[in-house]
């Protein structure tokens, strides 16, 4: 379960509420499943899954995945369905929603493997046209900006790696293979339709970049949160280990950096996963190969 602050909680319920009323839904009997830079409540009762965020940001981020899920319905490819009859993103006050269709996640039988034929199956798309670039460095840059509990002295490490980081791979570019990257597969992004197919959730990552990307996803969590056995039968069945690849130095340390970035701009207000974040970027910052705890 998500710990949150009284004062944030009560904010994301207040949402939750104008939403809802938005897009004529009953909030009732809503699960928090995750809130890192989005907050994505469960509606049973109403068989959709409700994902939003606040400011300019999460607004042009719902903007890019509704257009996303939109192309990907229509080409059927292995992805979760926006909720039908619904004009989207959903907004309300300062928050930008997207809806879907509630479908079976979280299941602890599910290994890598499993991530292997929807991943196959976005990579062999033609992406669609207009997408933008792979660009996790003006994400960092933004949420630096933003930061919320970061000390100044980390803020200048983070700021510095960061910029390194993309310099590098610069230089790797035009030697890398890209396509229809989704940006964040992991089992956490997996979920099963009642036909038995696997298809991925969250698209704010989703952009024309390295497809190896989204294989060192897995390669990161086995390093960093010991999901060996996840990588390696990703690895077989996809029928490629990123870690052989020249990139993978790069592309490890991007990763690593997103995972320590992407919950600075509200770490004063979520005090569990600020002391996970804390351990995540002191031994970032030791070069220590320690095992990490994951936000809940």
């Amino acid at each position: 379960m998500t710990n949150l602050s009284p004062e944030l909680d009560q904010r994301l319920k207040h949402a939750l509420k104008g939403i809802c009323q938005e897009a004529g839904l009953l909030p009732d009997e809503a699960e928090l499943i995750k809130y890192t830079n989005n907050a994505v409540y469960r509606l049973p009762n109403q068989g959709v899954v409700v994902r939003f965020g606040a400011g300019d940001l999460a607004s042009q981020r719902a903007d890019h995945v509704a257009r996303i899920a939109t192309w990907l319905e229509q080409h059927d490819a292995p992805a979760v369905r926006l909720a039908p009859d619904l004009t989207q993103p959903v907004l309300f006050e300062n928050y930008s929603a997207t809806i879907w269709h509630l479908l079976e996640g979280s299941n602890p039988t599910w290994t890598g493997a499993a991530l292997a034929a929807p991943l196959l199956g976005w990579h062999k798309l033609e992406p669609m046209p207009n997408l933008k670039p792979w660009d996790p460095f003006s994400s960092a840059r933004s949420r630096l900006a933003m930061a919320d509990g970061l000390t100044a002295d980390d803020h200048a490490w983070l700021t510095e790696q960061w910029a390194n980081v993309e310099a590098d791979y610069r230089a790797l570019t035009p030697d890398l293979q890209m396509g229809l990257l989704h940006g964040d597969a992991y089992i956490g992004n997996l979920l099963r339709e009642p036909t038995g197919r696997f298809v991925l959730c969250d698209f704010d990552g989703t952009s024309i970049g390295p497809l190896a990307y989204d294989l060192v996803v897995a390669a990161v969590s086995a390093l960093r949160f010991g999901a060996t056995q996840d990588h390696e039968a990703l690895a077989t069945t996809y029928g490629l280990d990123v870690t052989t690849l020249f990139s993978w130095p790069t592309l490890r340390r991007i990763r690593e950096l997103v995972l320590v970035t992407s919950v600075i701009t509200d770490l004063r207000n979520r005090p569990d996963i600020a002391k996970v974040h804390a351990h995540r970027l002191a031994t970032l910052r030791s070069g220590a190969n320690e095992l990490w705890h994951r936000y809940k």
